[in-house]
């Protein structure tokens, strides 16, 4: 008996001092656990991790698997996450401002209230994902997949969007003021309420478009090869 509590104790004081050596672990070790880490985790394995308001702003965090990690609140301005696997991962309110994820897998992820103005997502992979009320101000979403993603609220305002696919997207008042949505896919996505003042529809498809009579399409413009629902005029663009 002596012996079993003898081992529990040392197990018990083995577990505290991981604990305490992974809060005061210095930020030259090359995985991410000082909640201001800023160096470089390319390729690290962070799935299911807790970075809940950790300052990783400037970080290399290239191809990282942060599949289903906790981010809530996490400042990442200008931080590398280009071709990170985030399926699942909760990144609300995050602050990504400037911020590189060409190519990232974000599929199912939560997103609601990021800031991302000016970010980069050419090529992600946002299927399902929640970005309702986000702040993408000048983002690049050129190519990206975005079918099926909840879009409510946020503000695409001046993004490129080109090439993109929004179909079965929510994005009912949304903002896309001055957006480049040219090339892009809209099969049934819902715009009721959205803006698209001065957007640009280049060969895009809108035949799909559901609520498009409830949304400001004020000053967009379309080409010979975009495709229109029926009722929905748009002047040429120059």
């Amino acid at each position: 008996m002596n012996r079993v509590l003898l081992s529990l104790a040392t197990l018990a004081s083995a577990t505290a001092f991981d604990a305490i050596a992974q809060e005061t672990a210095q930020p030259s070790q090359p995985v991410a656990w000082a909640p201001s880490y800023v160096g470089s985790c390319g390729g690290c394995n962070l799935s299911g991790r807790n970075l809940t308001g950790w300052t990783l702003s400037g970080a290399n965090y290239r191809e990282a698997n942060l599949e289903y990690a906790f981010m809530r609140g996490t400042h990442a301005k200008e931080t590398n996450f280009e071709g990170i696997h985030a399926t699942g991962a909760d990144m609300r309110a995050a602050i990504l401002t400037s911020a590189k994820l060409s190519g990232a897998n974000l599929e199912n992820a939560r997103l609601q209230a990021v800031q991302a103005s000016g970010a980069e997502f050419k090529q992600s992979i946002l299927v399902g994902t929640n970005l309702q009320k986000a702040m993408l101000v000048g983002a690049n979403f050129a190519a990206a997949n975005l079918a099926t993603a909840s879009l409510e609220g946020a503000d695409f305002s001046g993004a490129n969007l080109s090439g993109a696919d929004l179909s079965g997207t929510i994005m009912m008042s949304a903002i896309f003021n001055g957006a480049n949505l040219s090339l892009s896919k809209f099969d049934g996505a819902n715009v009721q309420g959205a803006s698209f003042k001065d957007a640009r529809f280049v060969g895009a498809n809108l035949t799909g478009l559901i609520g498009w009579r409830e949304a400001n399409f004020e000053g967009a413009c379309a080409s010979n090869s975009t495709l229109l629902p029926l009722g929905l005029h748009l002047s040429d663009c120059e």
